[in-house]
């Protein structure tokens, strides 16, 4: 599915379909929508207090020097990774929400340490990014069934793990939609919990 998502048609307690951009799917709701998880949480009965942890990171092309491995910065707690295309370094996190815009200074201070971090290091273009980490106040994700809506499961907030992360949850999600029982107690999990 392309497209953003606005809304479930539930009924008799069942979610029908989802009304996209273009038009309807039918479908069984899974609402792994990052950042943006609450739009559709708490059409399904949730109430989450998510927030979004905004990241930045610069892209540096044709860096002079690479690392062979990622390296941390001990004083500015950033990173400095090897890419195909250059050189990233990110870090930082920004309570700012969904809607305010990037704050690129936050970019420039990550390339103001990469060069402290590897003194001498020249390159090319540099291209600014930030992205939004869904996260909760407890640092725990919400994973698993909706105890409103028979067929509607979540997989949210993950914050600075969710690559990592995603993997296991796709698992118990898989495992649950299936209707198996996870390898693991995911009660504390619940999106009750708030």
């Amino acid at each position: 599915m392309r497209g953003k998502a606005h809304r479930f048609e539930v009924v008799a307690g069942r979610v029908q379909r989802v009304v996209v951009d273009d038009g309807m799917i039918e479908t069984d709701a899974i609402v792994a929508a990052g950042a943006h998880s609450n739009t559709l949480s708490s059409q399904l009965g949730a109430n989450v207090p998510l927030e979004t942890e905004r990241g930045y990171h610069v892209m540096l092309a044709s860096p002079s020097l690479v690392p062979r491995i990622p390296v941390m910065s001990g004083e500015g707690k950033y990173f400095a990774t090897p890419m195909e295309d250059g050189l990233r370094i990110a870090g930082t996190v920004e309570l700012a929400g969904l809607e305010a815009p990037p704050n690129f200074v936050r970019a420039d201070a990550l390339l103001a340490g990469a060069t402290r971090l590897l003194p001498g290091l020249r390159h090319g273009k540099v291209d600014r990014w930030m992205g939004h980490r869904p996260s909760l106040p407890d640092s725990m994700p919400v994973i698993g069934r909706s105890s409103r809506i028979a067929n509607a499961f979540f997989a949210f907030g993950h914050g600075h793990v969710g690559l990592t992360a995603a993997a296991p949850t796709g698992e118990i999600v898989a495992s649950l939609v299936a209707g198996r029982s996870p390898n693991i107690d995911i009660a504390p999990f619940s999106a009750d919990r708030f």
